[in-house]
């Protein structure tokens, strides 16, 4: 469906709203996926024989919202989308703008230029998963994003031929990441090397960019990639990043689309700025999104792989159906620095006093490390967090390519019940 703004501003009527909300109710029937195109100045305000319209609206927005996880939902925003009709493309599995025309404002006093405009949904408020700078874009980028998704929620995504070698082994993939675990590097140069022919359609691109996430395929087959990416706040995940991950977790698994987790990141963040904004409720979110997914899940741990932010990416404990480890990976309740400081911190004080601060550092430093690393973890698959199997980076790519050929007719069920409950 489209709204027109040459005709009555696009604005939406009684009757209008009412032909939407059939539409949303056709397509959940239908099983087919629904588009919007919003270029709309919001209600049409009218109190002809005192109805203004919004018993139209609600009708829509409850069917719209009945649909969610039956059909794909996407909404083009390229021009106004005000009032309570913004909330529709925020219910959207996808939201897509065009950066200079498009506009979503819920209403009162804009205070900032660029409050409600592409770049502002996209960096500041999250809501918008792809910027276009002109309507063909958005629409081609419309086209681009569904050759990723399937119908509906009963069938497979496409396949597409792609003519990448499955078991191709990438030689410099062992020389992205810093020898020394102090360096940082950009996740997007493992993924590139990984997926096939280089293709990551990367969504919420500008919004917490410490967790990079977006579609690709493995050996022509559609997957949902989510990675910590070092290079920014070293990969943690902070309420932002977690509403991003829980949300495309929660779709994936929904239309049956494989996942895949790459690891590098420090925990979540610890102090008083970070509880203020909900770190504990928004770890929580993520604990319960991912117990309840069905479908498959492969972890990658690279490198770190420290306190609650390991469970939530994916390790052992959490049972997804493939975990693999790089050698450099470590396992830790905390950074190992930290753990130093926190149980050694008499024989360091006493260290400091004899001038062998530094030395006596670096050798309780060493220990742990080697505890914590996977060569020493990984041999007590009941005892710790731990993987599969250690393996040569190189050999990334053939062994997610055949694990989603074990996991092809995957089959998990959940306990019965009439429903979870979320965290807040």
């Amino acid at each position: 469906y489209a709204t027109d703004f040459t005709v009555m501003s696009g604005s939406l009527g009684d009757q209008g709203v009412w032909k939407l909300a059939d539409l949303a109710k056709m397509a959940g029937q239908r099983l087919q996926p629904i588009i919007g195109i919003i270029d709309s100045a919001g209600e049409r305000l009218s109190f002809k024989g005192g109805d203004i319209g919004f018993n139209g609206l609600g009708q829509f927005l409850r069917n719209y919202s009945l649909i969610s996880g039956i059909v794909p939902r996407i909404s083009l925003i390229l021009g106004p989308c005000t009032g309570v009709s913004a909330v529709v493309p925020v219910l959207s599995d996808f939201l897509i703008m065009n950066r200079r025309t498009g506009f979503l404002w819920l209403g009162g006093e804009k205070k900032t230029p660029e409050a409600g405009w592409a770049d502002f949904h996209m960096e500041k408020s999250g809501q918008c998963d792809l910027v276009a700078d002109t309507d063909e874009e958005a629409i081609a980028l419309t086209k681009k994003l569904l050759t990723y998704l399937p119908q509906n929620c009963w069938e497979k995504p496409p396949v597409v031929e792609m003519g990448d070698d499955p078991e191709r082994r990438e030689k410099d993939l062992v020389d992205v990441m810093p020898d020394d675990p102090r360096f940082t590097y950009d996740i997007h140069e493992i993924i590139t090397r990984l997926v096939d022919k280089g293709e990551f359609f990367e969504l919420k691109e500008n919004f917490a960019n410490h967790l990079i996430l977006g579609f690709c395929r493995f050996n022509n087959q559609v997957c949902g990639l989510v990675a910590n990416n070092p290079e920014e706040l070293s990969g943690i995940l902070e309420p932002d990043s977690s509403d991003k991950y829980d949300r495309f977790m929660t779709f994936l698994d929904a239309f049956n689309i494989p996942q895949i987790n790459i690891v590098d990141t420090t925990a979540f963040p610890p102090g008083d700025k970070w509880e203020k904004l909900g770190v504990i409720r928004h770890g929580a979110k993520l604990l319960h999104t991912y117990a309840h997914l069905t479908s498959p899940k492969i972890t990658i741990v690279l490198r770190r792989a420290y306190g609650g932010a390991n469970i939530v990416m994916g390790c052992s404990a959490m049972f997804p159906d493939f975990v693999y480890g790089w050698p450099t990976t470590e396992f830790a309740p905390t950074g190992p620095e930290t753990v130093v400081h926190a149980i050694f911190h008499k024989e360091l004080a006493k260290a400091k006093e004899e001038g062998r601060y530094d030395q006596v550092y670096n050798f309780l430093l060493g220990i742990l490390k080697e505890q914590f690393s996977v060569l020493n973890m990984g041999k007590f698959w009941n005892t710790y967090y731990t993987v599969h199997e250690v393996i040569d980076p190189r050999d990334t790519r053939p062994k997610i390519v055949k694990a989603l050929q074990a996991l092809a007719n995957k089959q998990e069920e959940l306990p019965e019940k009439k429903r979870s409950i979320k965290p807040a």
